[in-house]
């Protein structure tokens, strides 16, 4: 009875293998669903929107992508969470995946169990820069001038708990100094009350302050990664000055819902890092200043939960919370 039952199991076993197999060769064989946690136009939105049609040309199928903005990335991503694993729905999770699992006291999925990694799109930096008028024009200034006035300089971000407010708080601890944190709706209004002169700093990502470095608007004070950026390559980190800084990365993966078959993962891994490599996708990972990854499903697994365990260290440090 044992071996009957062993080879029943095992011929059940190989019958959902072999019929995963067709499912991954023809799929998709429908629209899918790319869900984008952050409202339409900004910079990630658009890289998002020429991956897709890139795959979408590539499956014969469309590739909608589905801005879900709101709640730190958590409503878009509980609607992956949500979603048939069926590959159907893919989700552009941001550094705020890793940085919400301790941030918020509870949330509508589990981080680490509801998601299946496809692959890592990408690695990139933040830098903290400076209105021209702001007397200080490098860390260690910074630091000096800080320490003069507790409590007096104030720097903006976006949302509370986003991954530059986080930073920013790390940049705090490791000085022993006391910047006030000013949230904003997102970046974009941060840098817009920067060059108003409202606000003498402002955390954001490189991406989004190119512009303005290059044009001389604003002045760069630090990358707050872990490393410099070839954008920025004579511009410091803040961990070059002050060891005792800590900073996770800032990253793109593409996941899915988990319980997806393997086969369809490792489809649309193949497909993604493939599509990652057409002209105008490449081109537009150079502007962006992004370091391009392409991970597999078990290199992007095992990146995401490191981070995961490296940004709670780093919340949990700052104190900052949500929720």
């Amino acid at each position: 009875m044992p071996r009957i039952r062993s080879a029943v199991l095992m011929g059940v076993l190989l019958g959902a293998h072999v019929a995963s197999e067709p499912r991954a060769q023809s799929f998709p064989t429908r629209p899918v669903r790319y869900i984008m946690p952050l409202p339409a136009g900004q910079e990630t939105d658009l890289f998002a929107r020429i991956l897709a049609r890139r795959l979408g040309e590539d499956w014969s199928q469309n590739v909608i992508v589905d801005n879900r903005p709101g709640g730190g990335t958590v409503i878009g991503t509980e609607l992956t969470a949500k979603a048939v694993p069926d590959g159907y729905t893919l989700l552009h999770a941001l550094t705020a995946h890793a940085i919400n699992p301790t941030l918020y006291a509870r949330l509508p999925y589990d981080t680490l169990k509801d998601f299946a990694c496809v692959t890592q799109i990408g690695s990139f930096s933040s830098v903290l820069i400076a209105h021209p008028s702001f007397p200080a024009k490098n860390l260690a200034e910074l630091v000096k001038l800080a320490k003069t006035q507790p409590g007096k300089i104030v720097y903006g971000t976006g949302p509370v708990g986003t991954t530059n407010h986080i930073l920013g708080e790390s940049l705090n601890i490791a000085a022993g100094i006391n910047m006030q944190h000013i949230a904003y709706k997102g970046g974009g209004p941060a840098i817009q009350d920067l060059l108003a002169g409202h606000v003498p700093l402002v955390g954001n990502v490189v991406l989004e302050t190119l512009p303005y470095i290059r044009s001389g608007r604003v002045r760069p004070i630090a990358v707050t990664g872990p490393k410099r950026t070839a954008s920025l390559p004579d511009v410091p980190t803040v961990g070059e000055s002050l060891p005792a800084y800590q900073s996770g990365t800032s990253f793109w993966v593409l996941l899915t819902r988990a319980g997806t078959p393997a086969a369809v993962v490792k489809r649309l891994n193949a497909d993604v890092v493939k599509a990652m490599q057409a002209p105008e996708v490449r081109e537009r990972i150079v502007q962006m200043d992004i370091e391009s990854v392409g991970s597999t499903p078990a290199q992007c697994d095992a990146f995401l939960r490191a981070q995961i365990e490296i940004w709670g260290r780093i919340v949990r440090a700052s104190g900052a919370t949500a929720g």
